[in-house]
């Protein structure tokens, strides 16, 4: 069954688009959270371990509530790593670049999770300059700005 929420297809397939790239900096995040949670040292060891683990964990879900508002929406969320390293605004890690150590790793998260949180407001700004009247969508964009905001708070706080 077709959906009709009162939007025209064409604003929502912009709203599906500005999602899945937002999907695909999630995607990024986890990969990059994960690695760091795996192989980070140091004194602190324990409590950034688990500090890791948060981000991680609350990333995973972020993921799968932007999925679901692109199901919402009647569109098919991106399904392959390629497609999320192809679509995501963020840098993935590169294995092969030297572990950083634990203040360097929070400082590559931080200024992910500043870069999605820019993005996210450019993506509100196409939105709005393309009258997009999907609130549902705007509501959950401007949400994720306060998620991650309160994590990037705290991880510029472990930075400090």
């Amino acid at each position: 069954m077709s959906i009709n929420i009162g939007e025209p297809k064409e604003l929502m397939n912009l709203s599906i688009e500005l999602l899945n790239k937002l999907l695909s900096d999630e995607f990024v995040l986890l990969a990059k959270s994960w690695s760091f949670h795996w192989t980070v040292v140091g004194p602190s060891f324990g409590s950034y371990h688990a500090f890791l683990e948060k981000i991680y964990t609350e990333t995973f879900n972020n993921i799968d509530d932007v999925a679901e508002r692109i199901r919402a929406l009647d569109g098919v969320p991106l399904q392959s790593l390629r497609s999320y390293i192809e679509h995501a605004r963020i840098k993935d890690y590169n294995a092969g670049e030297t572990l950083p150590d634990a203040k360097t790793m929070f400082a590559i998260l931080l200024d992910d999770y500043e870069t999605i949180i820019r993005e996210i407001r450019e993506d509100l700004k196409i939105l709005e300059t393309q009258k997009v009247m999907d609130e549902g969508t705007i509501s959950f964009l401007q949400d994720m700005i306060y998620r991650l905001g309160k994590t990037a708070w705290m991880i510029r706080a472990h930075i400090s």
